[in-house]
């Protein structure tokens, strides 16, 4: 029998039974709160610094006669403790000044503690004329407080078996950089005094808040660098889109941002003139960045009047922190930073707004998103410094962050997502579009690579008597490399190697109109000059500024070899270079004359062609493979020569071209 559970149940019951007839629990809200008070309500207060204890030494440590509990305060105004004093009386005040007030402390046996709230200036807290603690650093030195944040201080560091007072005064020092849009003293409610594990577990509730109230910020930085990084990496892949690599930098420059400020609101890390060095240089990189992604989309023309906007843009950093040295006021060098901005943002809409009249799809995309985030930006900042000026001051909405449960978010940051949402619509409906374009070009690139192998000489070119080989390898899909090999029909044969400038597809376009050329001369005569002076006259406005290299040579039954050149590059024989003279490319003047050369072949002896992509290969030192090194193994095999070129660094179409000269009675061979 399990007797546990049932005494469980009997003992539940009777609680219960005897529940109902205990009194309700009261609460008394004077006695049964928490050992916590408000400091809020009327602080004693006096502009400027205190003066020293009479009587101290120059030798002794400073003792200030305003920190001393028996100083008489009587006579100095109140301020509410909550409020900065620009908004009670002392507007635009810098420099020092001194708050007092005194806490009961009851009897008891516990230590206490203090919670300042957040102070835009640097402090000193004296506990019964005891330095007991401070934020930011105090004259000579001269760099504004950045510590956003509250602060917990040692009140009494023990009990006391009787109630007694305790005299707070805190000596502020306000900066005169930013004391004309930033007050000094306390900054907002929440002053307290009481258990220091109450304060403790408060002051990481204020913190906990804080880190809220910028978390869009940290996850706008964290996306835009991982987005930032993967539109890099597509740069990188493609490398002659050049719109990825600024849109990248635009974005890792807006994370770094980011992460800067939140860095400085919740660390107070760097230091302000740091930080605003820093945030004015990212901003530069950000719209530097936006400048040439548009640029480069939309398809406009950098002038020397864009090169000297950007040049402005690039001189925007440096001003906005002339304040620091006291050159300027922050206000002016606020001015001028965003004065020196202004022009490349104002091109960018200029440019978005043109090509959107024009009915350029991509920027009709664009121009919404980027009027809505830059615009706002721009106001914002315009505004700011007429603040910082005391001309106006900053709308509420531009301060409050919007509720977005669970979470807030600043409009700033939700008008960059909407940008950047419509960016990565653009990229990826161009990315799309550009696949599209490639696999296009792939089937043109695969008919005329087709084409092109049907253009090389096959068995039936063949002559007796001769042993010709060749090897082709274009540097791209197709080349503008081309060799033909025609029987004469008379025994001989004639061999015409060539080179069209440039590479890819139009080049492959001119030489299937060379080879052709090449094949209806070559039917009514087999004259190397007369074949050059003809294809020279058919190319003739067609190189649209290029211009072809050809090497023609007719080799007789009997071994008479005649040889015309046009620019190309002198056979071997026997793996010494033949001299023929110089002539220009086809193409260029017309007429043109083209000399003939002329050798005896005996049985046995053995011509190499070249083009120009065996003589360029360079290796990755950047050296060439160069004359010398073709000339030695111009007696190797065509596949060997080809094989040694593209190993030791391809650059170009690699054309080699090998004849063996065996006498007519012997039967031709074909590789």
């Amino acid at each position: 029998m399990r007797i546990a559970p049932t005494l469980r149940r009997l003992a539940s019951l009777a609680v219960l039974a005897t529940a109902a007839w205990l009194p309700a629990q009261s609460f008394h809200l004077e006695r049964d709160r928490e050992p916590i008070v408000s400091l809020d309500g009327p602080w004693r207060f006096h502009p400027g610094d205190s003066p020293l204890l009479p009587g101290s030494q120059p030798s002794d440590p400073p003792k200030l006669l305003w920190a001393q509990p028996g100083f008489d305060d009587s006579a100095w105004p109140l301020l509410q403790g909550g409020r900065s004093w620009a908004y009670q009386g002392y507007p635009a005040m810098s420099g020092y000044g001194w708050y007092r007030f005194t806490v009961t402390v009851p009897a008891g046996e516990k230590p206490t503690s203090l919670l300042l709230v957040p102070m835009v200036t640097s402090y000193e807290l004296y506990v019964d004329s005891a330095f007991a603690g401070g934020s930011g650093d105090m004259p000579p030195a001269n760099v504004p407080n950045t510590q956003f944040s509250y602060h917990l201080h040692s009140l009494t560091q023990s009990g006391s078996a009787s109630e007694r007072t305790v005299q707070v005064a805190i000596r502020v020092w306000h900066s005169p950089i930013w004391a004309s849009y930033v007050g000094g003293g306390p900054f907002s409610l929440g002053n307290l005094a009481g258990d220091p594990k109450l304060l403790a577990a408060e002051l990481n509730h204020h913190q906990l808040m804080r880190n809220v109230l910028f978390v869009d910020n940290y996850v706008y930085s964290v996306a835009a660098a991982l987005i930032g990084l993967s539109i890099l990496w597509l740069f990188l892949i493609r490398p002659g889109e050049r719109e990825y690599l600024w849109f990248a930098v635009m974005l890792l420059a807006q994370a770094a941002d980011s992460a800067l400020f939140v860095s400085k609101e919740i660390y107070a890390f760097p230091p302000i003139p740091v930080f605003d060095l820093l945030d004015a240089i990212l901003n530069a990189i950000v719209v530097g960045g936006m400048f040439l992604f548009f640029a480069k989309v939309l398809h406009a023309r950098l002038r020397p009047t864009e090169y000297v906007i950007l040049g402005l843009l690039a001189l925007s950093a440096p001003p906005g922190v002339l304040y620091w040295p006291g050159w300027c006021s922050v206000p002016v060098a606020a001015a001028l930073q965003l004065i020196l901005m202004l022009p490349a943002m104002l091109w960018i809409l200029y440019l978005l707004v043109q090509r959107t009249l024009r009915g350029n799809k991509d920027a009709r995309l664009l121009l919404f998103p980027v009027l809505l985030a830059e615009g706002y930006w721009t106001a914002d900042s315009l505004i700011i410094l007429l603040a910082q000026a005391g001309w106006l001051q900053r709308p509420r909405f531009m301060q409050k962050p919007l509720p977005l449960p669970p979470f807030t978010i600043h409009l700033q940051i939700l008008l960059n997502l909407v940008f950047l949402l419509a960016m990565l619509i653009f990229l990826i409906r161009r990315f799309s579009l550009a696949r599209r374009q490639e696999e296009r070009l792939q089937g043109e690139f695969e008919a005329a690579r087709q084409v092109q192998q049907v253009l090389l000489p096959d068995e039936s070119d063949q002559c007796p008597g001769f042993t010709v080989e060749c090897i082709y390898c274009p540097a791209e899909q197709v080349g503008g490399d081309f060799f033909q090999q025609i029987a004469d029909g008379q025994g001989g044969i004639l061999i015409v190697v060539g080179d069209v400038s440039g590479k890819g597809l139009s080049a492959a376009l001119l030489v299937s109109v060379l080879v052709g050329a090449i094949r209806a001369e070559a039917a009514h005569h087999a004259d190397p000059a007369a074949m050059l002076d003809s294809l020279n006259a058919r190319m003739m406005g067609r190189s649209h500024g290029g211009f072809t290299t050809c090497m023609a040579a007719h080799i007789t039954a009997d071994g008479q070899l005649t040889l015309a050149n046009a620019g190309h590059l002198p056979p071997y024989l026997n793996g010494q270079e033949v001299e023929v003279p110089g002539s220009l490319p086809l193409g260029i003047v017309s007429p043109a004359h083209y000399e003939r050369t002329f050798v005896n072949l005996a049985p046995g002896d053995r011509l190499t062609f070249v083009s120009d992509g065996v003589v360029e290969a360079q290796s990755k030192s950047r050296d060439l493979f160069g004359f010398e090194r073709t000339r030695q193994i111009s007696l190797e095999p065509a596949a060997g020569i080809a094989e040694a070129a593209r190993a030791f660094g391809q650059t170009d179409d690699i054309t080699v071209v090998t004849v063996e000269f065996a006498g007519a009675s012997l039967p031709a061979v074909a590789v």
